[in-house]
Formats: structure tokens, C-alpha cells, sequence
């Protein structure tokens, strides 16, 4: 049977970002937040550190997005004892930003979203993140939303630091198996691609507790875990769900990995997780095939369907 391992190696190289998109993306993060660290708000910043897939290095080409968390003092938008016992309007503290940010990119397109400030510049959007502290040295923070007009607790450092310990504990495949997953989910239509971090925590979740010996069983695998949710059958054994769930009528479940009790599937609708299931099964059918090819054109062949998610 022919190995398509020197293939997915080689697919790696393709949509890993390149060296200017990177050198880019180093420039101008740093020129934003040496930027807001200035005037009015370099005392209204208590720091600032990278979050989101280009700090976990799980990033893909096009590397065109980058989010930043300012972690503030929420007592400059807030008097009296209300800085003693709640937080500031987060719609108060999104403005804030937006305003700082048009000041200081007066040709630059800056707007509000539902949990940040985007920046557009011409070659990278950068997300800026307000944050409160939940306590002095936390790793969890509060941030902004819009929607629910509250603040959300999240923690991008437990994130990093899960990622890093599962693919330590992977011999070093893991953040490469994200890619190739995210790089598979970019290519999925629209009725069943999902955010890019609900496959990240999924492919942490599920390789944290089984480690895979290559990128090829690590494709097989993951995809087959979700097949099984499916049912449409297992090529493996899953003596565990590893607290995920799935089901038509009432969507998914996967469980924040930072340990904030949030599901990082809940906005997923149970139409658009079946589809995914299904687009699993199918990639995973061809894997499979792909494994038992004699000809490694015929099985490099078979990987990039499963890849490409075509019907």
C-alpha cells in the first residue's frame, strides 16, 4: 500500500503562510499596539498580548486576519462605586477603540463587530480585543459583547497553552493536522463550513487524549470521529466522546477548552453540523481508500478529494 505522508507534508508547504505575509503581519501588529500606547490611551492599556490562530501558529494561507487582546482599566469608563462592584458599558469601551483607532489610521477603514474593533489595512485586518482582568495575574479575562450587552469570560492563553501540550504530546503533528483540517473546512460549501476554531478545539479535544503517529491517521481519525456521530458507521473504535455531542435536533456540543463552560459549536445550527458529519464521512471513505491504493498517484489522488470536500 502506498503512503501519502510525504504528500500531506508537502500540501503543508503550500498553504502555510508566507515569509512577507508574516514578516507583514509582525510589522504591523507591533506598529498598532506601540501606536495605542500613546496619548490617552497608553494609561487606559494595561497590556497587550497576540491571541487567535496566529499566535498558535495554526494559521493558514491567506495569513489575513490577526486579533490582539488590550487588556484595560475598566475604571477610566466607569465613576463612584460603580468601578467597585460591575463592569463599564461594553458598547462604551468598543467605541472608545474604534475612535482611538480612526485617530490614529485616519486612512484606514476601522469598525466595531460584535466582540472587537476591526482594523482593515490593505494587506491584513487586525481584531483589537478590549479585556478585563477577571483577577490580578488570571488567565481569564471578560470581554465585550455587543449582542448580549455584557461581558463574555474567555482565555486565549489556556488556549495556547492546551495547544501546545497536545501537539508536544503529538511528536509535533498537531498544529500541522489543524492546518490540513482548516485548510479541508475552507474548502467545505457553505451549508457545512464552520468557524475555524470550533475545528481547532475539536481536532485539541480529541488528540490530547488519543495522539496520532502521522498526519495520515491523524485525517483518519479525526474525520471518522465525526462520522461516527453521524452514523455512518466507524472504521475505529470510540470508547469515549470526549464530551462532545452531535445530533440533528439539537446541533452540538464542544466544550471550551480554557474551561469556561462555553460551547463552542452553540451559534452552529443542527442543519449546517449534519452536513459537516456527512463531508466527515465522505472524506474519511476516501482516506480510507486512499490507504489501501497500490499506486501512489492513485492514493495522492484520492487524499486531495478528501481534501478538497468535493461531492
Amino acid at each position: 500500500m502506498a503512503s501519502v505522508e510525504p504528500h500531506l507534508w508537502s500540501l503543508l508547504s503550500e498553504i502555510e503562510p508566507t515569509r512577507t505575509q508574516k514578516a507583514g503581519a509582525v510589522r504591523s501588529q507591533n506598529h498598532l499596539r506601540d501606536l495605542l500606547n500613546s496619548g490617552q490611551m497608553a494609561n487606559r492599556i494595561k497590556a497587550s498580548y497576540l491571541s487567535g490562530s496566529y499566535a498558535r501558529d495554526t494559521a493558514i494561507r491567506p495569513l489575513d486576519d490577526v486579533d490582539i487582546i488590550f487588556v484595560i482599566d475598566p475604571s477610566f469608563w466607569t465613576r463612584g462605586l460603580a468601578a467597585l462592584f460591575s463592569r463599564p458599558d461594553p458598547e462604551a469601551v468598543l467605541k472608545t477603540f474604534a475612535g482611538a483607532i480612526r485617530y490614529r489610521y485616519p486612512v484606514s477603514s476601522a469598525y466595531g463587530q460584535r466582540r472587537s474593533v476591526r482594523l482593515e489595512l490593505f494587506h491584513l485586518d487586525i481584531d483589537c480585543v478590549p479585556a478585563i482582568e477577571e483577577s490580578p495575574g488570571s488567565d481569564f479575562i471578560w470581554i465585550p459583547d455587543r449582542d448580549a450587552d455584557d461581558w463574555i469570560k474567555s482565555s486565549p492563553k489556556r488556549h495556547s497553552a492546551q495547544a501546545v501540550a497536545a501537539n508536544q504530546l503529538n511528536g509535533g503533528r498537531l498544529k500541522p493536522l489543524i492546518k490540513l483540517l482548516k485548510y479541508w473546512n475552507g474548502n467545505l460549501p457553505s451549508t457545512a463550513n464552520v468557524r475555524s476554531f470550533m475545528i481547532e478545539t475539536l481536532a485539541v479535544t480529541l488528540f490530547k487524549k488519543r495522539p496520532c503517529a502521522s498526519l495520515e491517521q491523524g485525517l483518519v481519525m479525526f474525520f471518522d470521529f465525526l462520522a461516527s456521530f453521524e452514523g455512518q458507521g466507524s472504521a475505529l473504535s470510540w470508547s469515549s466522546r470526549y464530551d462532545i455531542s452531535a445530533g440533528l435536533l439539537g446541533g452540538m456540543t464542544v466544550p471550551d477548552l480554557a474551561g469556561t463552560g462555553t460551547n463552542v459549536a452553540a451559534r452552529v445550527n443542527p442543519a449546517k453540523v449534519s452536513k459537516l458529519l456527512e463531508h466527515a464521512a465522505r472524506s474519511r471513505d476516501r482516506m480510507v481508500e486512499a490507504q489501501k491504493a497500490v499506486s501512489q498517484d492513485t492514493a495522492v489522488g484520492r487524499v486531495a478529494r478528501a481534501l478538497r470536500a468535493s461531492g
